[in-house]
């Protein structure tokens, strides 16, 4: 047992390695930006979410990390837990330097790096590279409330930005992970 998990260390390490050492100026911008409080920085999770797993799949450089003694499964949690263990170490330094008068939600941003994690994927996965259509998805949740505000009360309650029912919003977005899982584990039809 001290085996396995001494070995999935080892295996979440050598990500590391690979997924720090070729975009190394972009992760460390993408850190110190997650640490400015406020609404600006759902903005700069979603372009983390784009640049992790997607943009291996959309890049077509997922062909050299098969080729390394990870499965697909272990891409894909190495790739969402790199993304949230960097969105929640930089809100915790930035909580702790500039924004001590309220606590992280560390829930909802949870909620919304899931629900963008999914869709980036899938739309890399199925359509291509330009990540036009997550872009659309975010900015019509953004600006739902003024056009449509019928539709609005709707989708608020399972919105990853408003989240206004947070349990409904999180079966949204794990399920949407969930699916994103399936698709790149059991599809396996990369276009390279």
């Amino acid at each position: 047992m001290d085996f396995f998990i001494f070995s999935l260390f080892r295996r979440f390490e050598a990500f590391l390695i690979c997924e720090t050492s070729g975009r190394r100026r972009i992760n460390t911008f993408l850190f110190f930006a997650l640490m400015i409080p406020g609404p600006l920085k759902f903005l700069f999770i979603f372009a983390l979410s784009s640049r992790l797993l997607p943009a291996i799949v959309s890049e077509k450089k997922i062909r050299f990390f098969l080729s390394l003694p990870f499965s697909r499964t272990e891409l894909f949690i190495y790739s969402f837990i790199f993304g949230f263990s960097i969105i929640f170490s930089a809100t915790s330094i930035g909580w702790a330097l500039f924004d001590r008068g309220s606590s992280p939600e560390f829930l909802k941003y949870f909620i919304f790096y899931a629900f963008y994690f999914g869709i980036t994927l899938i739309y890399a996965l199925k359509i291509g590279p330009m990540m036009i259509l997550p872009m659309l998805l975010l900015l019509f949740d953004l600006v739902s409330s003024f056009i449509v505000p019928e539709f609005f009360a709707v989708s608020s309650q399972f919105s990853p930005i408003y989240q206004q029912n947070q349990p409904l919003a999180l079966a949204v977005s794990l399920a949407l992970l969930a699916i994103s899982y399936v698709m790149f584990v059991f599809g396996r039809r990369e276009k390279w």
